[in-house]
């Protein structure tokens, strides 16, 4: 399969996410074959709690999918997972859930845009994990995947299970006979 080909099924994916009344957005590039049954060994982004829940949950789907974990594998897996716009949770997504900004802006120069006042925009509350699969002696990613869930009210340790199921189904869909 060509890149051109694995781009159009990525976003076919991605299309196809987007129509369905799924809060989950998903967005997938494969880039070779995976081989089934490989092993792997993944490398989380961060140490943060929830990166190490997507890494074991990642783990263990895999192994439920044939796939087997080893120290020295060929494949490995960055696993990246992070929060936006959560506050005062103990989960975080590492050190920059406890940065805080606060901005004041002199609303009084309102005639200068017409007199018009907006409300503050909220930032939304979403979850984000972040799959690549790449080679270990060269380096070149072979899948990337992406999936986002746009629920206000996730819990991204309950949420983390279904997504990476998504994410691994997809990945299937790159995978080629055992090597």
């Amino acid at each position: 399969m060509n890149r051109w080909t694995s781009l159009a099924a990525a976003i076919l994916l991605v299309t196809t996410a987007a129509w369905a009344d799924d809060p989950m957005q998903i967005a997938v590039v494969s880039y070779g074959r995976v081989p089934a049954g490989a092993a792997f060994n993944t490398e989380p982004a961060d140490n943060s709690e929830i990166t190490d829940h997507v890494d074991q949950s990642l783990r263990q789907t895999l192994t439920d999918k044939g796939f087997q974990f080893s120290e020295d594998a060929g494949l490995i897996f960055a696993v990246a997972a992070d929060t936006t716009g959560r506050t005062g949770s103990s989960l975080g997504a590492g050190p920059q859930n406890n940065a805080q900004v606060h901005i004041t802006i002199n609303t009084s120069q309102n005639e200068l845009i017409g007199g018009a006042t907006q409300p503050a925009n909220k930032i939304p509350h979403t979850f984000r994990i972040t799959l690549g699969l790449y080679e270990r002696s060269s380096g070149h990613y072979i899948w990337r995947g992406e999936i986002t869930d746009l629920k206000p009210d996730a819990d991204p340790l309950v949420a983390t299970g279904p997504m990476v199921a998504k994410l691994v189904e997809a990945l299937s869909k790159s995978v080629g006979p055992a090597q």
